[in-house]
């Protein structure tokens, strides 16, 4: 009795190309997995929503100014008030709010103007004393020039409301938020405070941060992108 042909084996080989193919699916879709999760965090928008939305503003807003006005610089000059004025202005201009405010400078003897002096100046903002350092010198005729400079200057939360709302007010910025503010603060001049504000920019699809920095004469407004 003859035994029955054995079933003829496949090619050897036949199988590799299916287990390649497969094993080029697996990475394909591991792949496209790694490229959506990092596309995911790379679009994430940290800052979206932080901060309480920023009234709109209604009218451009006018910089608060000293209730007193100096004598003229030529007809009546006196140094001394002419610099503190401006002083309190720049003081005035950082709050961004008017509130009782009050001068004073340690001249060096009678100043005139007529020769180079250097001296402090403070400006008293309710209870918040910014200490200016002035370097004077003669100019030409009965004029001096003068300048000086602080480490701290004054900030407000309604000041810095009203600044941010005005800077930006037009269409192609929206969402505009601010962390908690201080109602009134004395703060270093030069670099961002501790809270921050945040805004929307057309064209960009992530928030950007505001930097609140304030200087010796009024709050700088930066943009910072992520």
């Amino acid at each position: 009795m003859t035994q029955p042909t054995a079933a003829p084996k496949p090619p050897s080989g036949t199988k590799k190309p299916v287990f390649v193919l497969i094993g080029v699916i697996v990475v394909v879709v591991a792949l496209c997995g790694l490229f959506q999760w990092i596309t995911k965090i790379t679009s994430r928008d940290d800052l979206a929503g932080l901060g309480t939305p920023v009234p709109a503003a209604s009218t451009t807003p006018s910089a608060p100014a000293p209730t007193w006005q100096p004598p003229n610089e030529l007809t009546d000059p006196n140094p001394e008030l002419q610099i503190r004025h401006e002083l309190e202005s720049w003081v005035l201009e950082s709050a961004g709010t008017a509130k009782p405010t009050k001068s004073s400078c340690d001249l060096p003897g009678r100043f005139t103007g007529g020769s180079a002096a250097t001296f402090s100046c403070t400006v008293t903002y309710e209870k918040n004393t910014v200490t200016y350092e002035v370097n004077a010198k003669p100019s030409s005729g009965l004029t001096f020039s003068w300048d000086a400079d602080t480490a701290q200057n004054v900030v407000t939360r309604t000041g810095i409301l009203t600044a941010v709302a005005d800077r930006f007010r037009t269409p192609r910025f929206s969402d505009l938020r601010c962390e908690e503010l201080p109602q009134v603060a004395l703060v270093p001049t030069g670099r961002p405070i501790a809270q921050h504000c945040y805004v929307r920019i057309e064209g960009r699809e992530k928030t950007a941060t505001i930097d609140l920095i304030p200087t010796r004469s009024t709050l700088r407004l930066d943009t910072r992108l992520q």
